[in-house]
């Protein structure tokens, strides 16, 4: 192997396309994305918070209301001499959002309880609608029965859990559920970014080839060389990219607290629909991320696009057209959305055989080994695993896509069959 034509088909892949501004774009759009989607909720809370809403309440029983506007005095009003029937009618109308109807049982036959409202209604306010009707028939009753004040203190408790991993060193980590989140946006991540630069290896080889420039550089260089440049290549204008992504995002989220704090510190906490929460605090914890899973995400990233983007470099080179590749892809796409499918098993038992086996899978790696590293800190043994199966058959893709590639991109006017790409093998 001649390395000086490889740099060159390198440097040649990877400046072609980090000078272009569809990459230049991108790379700026993907942290304003994640910046908005930090900012833009605690925005809308807040501002939503400017909105009056209040529900009327038809309360049957006439005790159940008052304990309602003790709770939430901004959230209910009286009916205003309204029955159901006309609450109703003004809520088809459009004249009232909804009303709330307190039917006269309710307190000794355990019958619910209505909420009618035109749709518009979000999941926050009828949360807050459900628990104030619960704590007001907690308390009726509590006061009907005279129980103790100590029983209705009790009562009146909120009981939170706190989950914690504890590592082998004995110190608590991240609460798992925030875990499991961050190891399942890593997982699609790296399953869209598969298939965005393993699309761009193809589409660059079909480009080459119909333009027939590929002919005039197979006349320079080895088809493995070329087909390994253009892989490598386009594989570090991906590296690029996360880095800035990761980089971004990284001093995003040590930005998050403070500019979350300043803006959440707005909206009262019935604002918000947290109930207890403080003005000020956050609903939520801002998670960190180690510097351990960033380098095997990166890692599993690059195995992944090596592996893949082989692939999709040996389909390009069996292909006139983009159109033409819809029949070799199937196997492909298979390849990449069953570990996606896989994800749910996984992540609730990330320890168990099935998610070892699955993650050590080559083809399944890199999106499966991600996530089990965010939550459970893996044996080494698994590690090397993974990573000795994925080079290998990194190793052993490239090979078979290189005999393809070989005669492939000479062939014209011809779409080939999965069969002739692998008498292809052999000849080549």
């Amino acid at each position: 192997m001649n390395f000086n034509k490889l740099k060159i088909i390198i440097q040649r892949e990877y400046l072609t396309r980090v000078r272009t501004k569809t990459f230049i774009i991108t790379t700026i759009l993907a942290p304003v994305i994640m910046a908005a989607i930090l900012v833009v909720p605690i925005l809308l809370m807040t501002f939503s918070s400017d909105r009056e809403r209040a529900f009327p309440v038809h309360d049957e029983t006439g005790v159940i209301y008052e304990r309602m506007a003790e709770l939430n005095p901004n959230l209910y009003e009286a009916t205003k001499g309204m029955d159901s029937e006309e609450l109703r009618t003004q809520v088809v109308q459009g004249n009232l959002e909804g009303y709330v109807f307190i039917p006269e049982g309710i307190l000794d036959d355990n019958i619910a309880p209505d909420f009618f409202h035109d749709g518009s209604v979000g999941f926050s306010i009828t949360n807050n609608v459900r628990n104030d009707i619960m704590n007001s028939i907690r308390d009726e009753r509590l006061e009907r029965a005279n129980a103790d004040p100590e029983v209705k203190a009790i009562m009146a408790q909120r009981i939170d859990l706190n989950t914690r991993t504890l590592s082998s060193s004995g110190t608590e980590e991240q609460d798992s559920g925030i875990l499991f989140g961050i190891g399942y946006f890593m997982a699609f991540a790296i399953y869209f970014a598969l298939f965005t630069y393993g699309g761009m290896v193809m589409r660059g080889v079909i480009e080459e080839k119909t333009s027939r420039v590929v002919e005039v550089m197979a006349s320079c260089v080895k088809p493995f060389e070329l087909l390994l440049g253009k892989v490598l290549g386009i594989g570090a204008v991906g590296l690029t990219q996360f880095m800035i992504w990761i980089t971004t995002g990284a001093a995003l989220l040590a930005l998050a607290a403070p500019i979350m704090s300043l803006l959440g510190g707005m909206a009262s906490p019935a604002d918000i629909g947290m109930g207890t929460t403080d003005a000020g605090d956050l609903p939520f914890t801002i998670p960190t991320i180690g510097v351990s899973l960033w380098v095997g995400f990166i890692t599993f990233f690059l195995l992944g696009y090596l592996i893949y983007s082989s692939i999709f470099a040996a389909i390009g080179s069996a292909v006139d057209s983009e159109t033409d590749t819809q029949q070799l892809m199937v196997p492909v796409i298979f390849l990449l959305i069953i570990p996606i499918m896989l994800l749910g098993g996984v992540a609730s038992d990330p320890a168990s055989n099935f998610a070892i086996i699955a993650s050590l899978f080559p083809f399944f790696s890199p999106i499966l080994m991600p996530v089990r590293m965010a939550v459970i800190d893996l044996p080494l043994w698994q590690l090397f695993a993974s990573l000795l199966f994925s080079t290998l058959t990194f190793l052993l893709i490239i090979w078979l896509s290189a005999r393809i590639y070989r005669v492939g991109i000479l062939m014209y006017g011809k779409k080939a069959s999965l069969r002739e790409m692998v008498r292809w093998v052999r000849y080549g």
